[in-house]
């Protein structure tokens, strides 16, 4: 069994992985770990401000990407195989298409708790997997009182 857990480093983070963790140990399967990363802005020009920020994107990214392979590594110090991925792009399109790729058998993210009138005005990346997904999606809800 593969299953593709989707991190945003948020404080919900660590509740998703642990429940991740468990099934993976739970159902002897294999587990990815996505981090959808932010695309690159784009420049126009390059003055000293917009180096600047290119720079901190790079951090950014960098950042990311030793979090992401930290939480795989963690999942293997237990037992688990796993591997981390990190790819830029819209998240939920990122999610499902890596979940495609890697003919996950289950999706596991994580939900921020926000309520109806945040999901009506901009969306929400658990909401939209579940619309795309052809595959079943778990959603960990947040903690009551981290919301």
């Amino acid at each position: 069994m593969k299953l593709l857990v989707a991190t945003d480093f948020s404080p919900q983070t660590r509740k998703v992985l642990d429940v991740a963790k468990r099934l993976a140990l739970a159902l002897d399967a294999s587990l990815c770990v996505l981090h959808v990363a932010a695309p690159e802005p784009a420049f126009k020009t390059y003055t000293a401000g917009e180096r600047q920020d290119r720079d901190e994107t790079a951090a950014e990214y960098r950042q990311e990407h030793r979090l992401v392979q930290e939480a795989a590594g963690a999942m293997r110090d237990a037992g688990i195989e796993a591997r981390a991925l990190m790819v830029q792009g819209p998240p939920a399109k990122v999610i499902v298409g890596e979940a495609d790729k890697l003919d996950a058998d289950l999706i596991i993210l994580g939900s921020h708790g926000f309520g109806a009138v945040f999901k009506m005005l901009l969306g929400s990346v658990s909401s939209a997997v579940l619309k795309k997904a052809d595959r079943p999606v778990l959603i960990v809800p947040a903690d009551r009182d981290a919301v």
